[in-house]
C-alpha cells in the first residue's frame, strides 16, 4: 500500500505518525547541535521545508507539543543512528520550547500587523497556561503575564513578551528555553513600498527579536527561518550573536530541498516511471552550497498529480513584488534578463544582507532578492576582492521559473508595445490558422521593439524567440493546452497548441534562427520539413476531437521573421501545399 503524500502537512508529529511519505531530514538536528551557534538564521526560498524542519526541531527538544508526547518519534530516524543515538539520549524532550510563525502577518497597515502579532503572542501563551499557577514564578512576572493575556499590554510590554515567557519557562522547568521563529521576514513583504509602515514595522520587530534573542539568560538557543537575511541596519540589527546560513553556504545545505536520489525514490514509491530527465528539466537546478537540489513543493505536487508537469511552486505565493521590480527595472537589467531567458549565465553582485528598502534603487539588492527567493540560482560564488559582496554567476534554474519570467516578460512587452485589443487579435490570428496575418503582426512587433530583440546570433539565442512566443501564448491556457519541448513522433517539437473544444485547429510551431535575412526562406522550409518528417503531429492522435493541425516553421533573423506552413488533415492523412510568407508576413506564390 502506497503511503500518503504530505501535501500541506508541516506538523512533524502528524507526518511521522500517520504513514506519510517523507524524506528524513533529522540529520539536521545533529549538525545544529554540533555547531552550537547561540542564534541561527537559515534563509531558504518559500515552500522549501522550513516550517516542517522547525516543527521537527520543536518536537525533538520539547517533551510534548500540542498535548502530544514526543517520546519515541525519532527512534527509527536518521538522528538515532548518529553518534550512537547520544543526541536523542541527551537532548530529546528535555527543554521548554517556544515556537511561533509570522507567515500570516501580512496586513496592509502597521496597526493591522501589530494586532496580528499580538494575536500570535496570545496563541503562544495559551500553550503555557500552567505558568499562571506555578509557585516558581514571582508576583511581578505573574502580573506581567496577566497584562499580556488580558490584551492590556502596551507596545513596549508586547515587545518584551517573548523574553518574559522564556524567563518564566526557565524558572518553572529549571531548563533554558529553545526559541524557534519561522518566517520572521514575512511582515516586511506587505510593508514594502510604504515607507512609514515599513520603518515602523522594522522598529517593532527589531525590539521584539532583540529582547527575546540578545543577552537573554533564559535562552538556550534560538533559530529563525525566512527567505532573506535582512540587512544589519534593519530588523536584526540588535543581534550581534546571530550566525546566518544562506543558499551560498555549505552548512545545512542537504537538509532543505531534495537530492536526485530522494526524488527518484519518491517517484518510485508512488509507482511512477516519470523520466528523471524531464523532472530535472522542470524542477531541478537549484544550487545550495556545493549541492544541487530539487524544489520540494513542486516535486510533491507533481507526484500528487501522477507525474503531470506544471507550474506548482510559482503559484503558491504572491509574485507581485518580483513582477513589479522586474517591470520597473532599467534597460540594462532588462537586457540582462534577455540573456537569462536565452539560457545564458550572468555574473552579478549579491549581498547576503539584503537592503530591503533599496530594492527599487539598487541593482545588487534586486539580484540578491531574486537569488535568495528562488527565482535564480547560482553556479559559482566568490567574495569580491574589494567589498563584502559576492560575485555570483547566476542563471534561471529550471523550466518552471522560466515560464514565470515568460509571463512577466509577455505582460511587460504587450503593455509597452500593443494595447490589449491588438494583442488579443494577434493571438486569434494564430489559433484560427491565419498564419500570414499572425506573422505580419509578429514582424511588425519585432521591428517596433528593437531594444528588446536586437540580440546577436548565438547557439542559444533561438531559445529567446521560443521563450518569448511561449510567453505570448500563456493566456491561451483557458482554450488550449499549451505544450513546449515535448517528445512526439520521432523527435521533440518546440510548441504545440491543442484546442480544448472540437472544431478548432491544432497549431504546431518549430523555430529556427539564422544570421542573415537571405537564409530565412530556406530555414523556414527546413523547420516545416522537420515537423513533417519527424511526425510531430503524433501526439495529437490521442485527441480525437482534433481533426486538423497547422504545421508552421518560423525563421527569425534579428527583427525579421518568415514562415512556411501547411495544413495537415489528421483524418485523411494528407497535407496541403506549402505556403510561404515574406519577411512582412504577406503570402508569396
Amino acid at each position: 500500500m502506497m503511503k500518503k503524500l504530505p501535501i500541506g502537512v508541516s506538523n512533524f508529529h502528524k507526518l511521522v505518525s500517520n504513514d506519510y511519505l517523507f524524506c528524513d531530514k533529522t540529520a539536521m538536528i545533529a549538525e545544529f547541535l554540533n555547531k552550537g551557534d547561540e542564534v541561527t538564521l537559515i534563509a531558504r526560498p518559500r515552500r522549501w521545508g522550513k516550517t516542517l524542519n522547525m516543527s521537527m526541531l520543536c518536537h525533538f527538544f520539547a517533551s510534548e507539543v500540542n498535548g502530544l508526547s514526543t517520546a519515541g518519534l525519532f527512534d527509527d530516524l536518521a538522528i538515532s543512528k548518529i553518534d550512537g543515538g547520544n543526541h536523542i539520549a541527551q537532548h530529546q524532550g528535555k527543554y521548554p520550547v517556544i515556537m511561533l510563525s509570522f507567515k500570516d502577518v501580512n496586513a496592509s497597515d502597521f496597526q493591522g500587523a501589530y494586532n496580528a502579532v499580538y494575536e500570535l503572542i496570545l496563541k503562544v501563551y495559551s500553550s503555557y497556561t500552567y505558568l499562571f499557577n506555578s509557585d516558581k514564578i514571582n508576583e511581578l512576572q505573574l502580573e506581567q503575564l496577566y497584562v499580556i493575556r488580558k490584551r492590556q499590554a502596551n507596545q513596549q510590554q508586547l515587545e518584551s513578551s517573548l523574553e518574559l515567557l522564556s524567563q518564566c519557562l526557565y524558572q518553572h522547568h529549571g531548563q533554558k528555553a529553545y526559541m524557534l521563529i519561522d518566517e520572521y521576514d514575512t511582515p516586511l513583504n506587505k510593508a514594502y513600498g510604504n515607507k512609514e509602515y515599513l520603518d515602523t514595522m522594522v522598529a517593532f520587530m527589531r525590539n521584539l527579536f532583540s529582547a527575546a534573542l540578545k543577552d537573554n539568560d533564559a535562552l538556550a538557543r534560538g533559530v529563525l527561518t525566512g527567505i532573506l537575511r535582512v540587512s544589519k541596519d534593519s530588523m536584526l540589527s540588535g543581534l550581534n550573536n546571530l550566525e546566518t546560513y544562506t543558499l551560498l553556504d555549505e552548512e545545512y545545505s542537504s537538509h532543505f530541498g531534495f537530492s536526485e536520489d530522494e526524488v527518484s525514490s519518491l517517484f518510485q514509491a508512488n509507482g511512477l516511471n516519470t523520466s528523471i530527465e524531464e523532472v530535472r528539466h522542470w524542477y531541478n537546478g537549484y544550487k545550495v552550497g556545493s549541492l544541487v537540489r530539487y524544489n520540494p513543493w513542486s516535486i510533491i505536487a507533481c507526484i500528487n498529480k501522477t507525474g503531470l508537469f506544471d507550474v506548482y511552486w510559482v503559484n503558491t505565493g504572491n509574485n507581485d513584488l518580483i513582477k513589479q521590480l522586474i517591470g520597473a527595472s532599467n534597460d540594462n537589467i532588462k537586457s540582462k534578463f534577455e540573456q537569462l531567458m536565452q539560457g545564458e549565465a550572468l555574473t552579478v553582485p549579491v549581498d547576503k544582507h539584503l537592503a530591503f528598502d533599496l530594492l527599487d534603487r539598487d541593482e545588487t539588492a534586486l539580484w540578491s532578492l531574486l537569488l535568495f527567493a528562488g527565482y535564480l540560482t547560482f553556479q559559482t560564488s566568490n567574495i569580491s576582492a574589494d567589498s563584502d559582496l559576492y560575485d555570483c554567476t547566476v542563471k534561471v534554474p529550471n523550466d518552471e521559473i522560466r515560464r514565470l519570467y515568460n509571463r512577466f516578460f509577455k505582460e511587460w512587452l504587450s503593455s509597452k508595445f500593443m494595447d490589449q485589443g491588438v494583442y488579443n487579435s494577434f493571438l486569434e490570428h494564430l489559433v484560427v490558422g491565419a498564419v500570414s496575418t499572425f506573422v505580419e503582426a509578429l514582424s511588425l512587433f519585432l521591428r517596433q521593439s528593437a531594444s528588446a530583440f536586437d540580440t546577436q546570433f548565438s547557439r542559444k539565442s533561438e531559445g529567446f524567440y521560443h521563450g518569448f512566443v511561449l510567453g505570448m501564448l500563456a493566456s491561451l491556457g483557458r482554450t488550449h493546452y499549451v505544450k513546449s519541448n515535448r517528445e512526439s513522433g520521432l523527435g521533440r517539437y518546440d510548441l504545440l497548441l491543442i484546442p480544448k473544444k472540437e472544431g478548432s485547429k491544432a497549431i504546431l510551431l518549430e523555430f529556427k534562427q539564422v544570421r542573415k535575412e537571405e537564409e530565412l526562406e530556406s530555414s523556414a522550409k527546413i523547420a516545416l520539413q522537420q515537423i513533417q518528417t519527424q511526425a510531430y503531429h503524433t501526439e495529437l492522435l490521442q485527441y480525437p476531437h482534433v481533426k486538423e493541425v497547422v504545421e508552421c516553421g518560423i525563421a527569425f533573423s534579428g527583427k525579421s521573421v518568415l514562415a512556411a506552413y501547411a495544413t495537415y488533415d489528421l483524418i485523411d492523412k494528407q497535407s496541403s501545399d506549402i505556403i510561404l510568407t515574406n519577411r512582412y508576413g504577406q503570402e508569396e506564390d
